[in-house]
């Protein structure tokens, strides 16, 4: 069973490649990357907390506030201090709108 919920559009992006939205008390993550939209809850696993302004690269994202990274497909926690994944949540993209699904 899947529960694809609205939660945004491309135009939200505006010039930038990551936006927060939050689905009631769930806060997301939205990266737009090359390969299409990513979206993860936006809570490192490490202390908590925001993701929002990590650097992206080579389908990783760093925590900016102690540097864990974490996998972009799977979540996964590839450098400390962090151990515990992420949530990655599936997400499309239709008619420019981003469609996650929360299940």
């Amino acid at each position: 069973m899947t529960n694809w919920t609205r939660v945004a559009t491309l135009a939200a992006f505006g010039d930038q490649r990551q936006m927060v939205c939050s689905v009631d008390a769930l806060r997301l993550l939205l990266l737009r990357t090359a390969a299409g939209v990513v979206v993860l809850r936006d809570r490192c696993s490490h202390l908590g907390e925001s993701l929002l302004g990590g650097r992206v690269m080579a389908g990783q994202i760093s925590c900016p506030f102690h540097g864990a990274c974490f996998d972009l497909k799977t979540g996964a926690a590839v450098s400390g201090p962090a151990v515990s994944p992420l949530r990655v949540f599936p997400a499309r993209v239709e008619d420019g709108v981003i469609w996650v699904d929360l299940t």
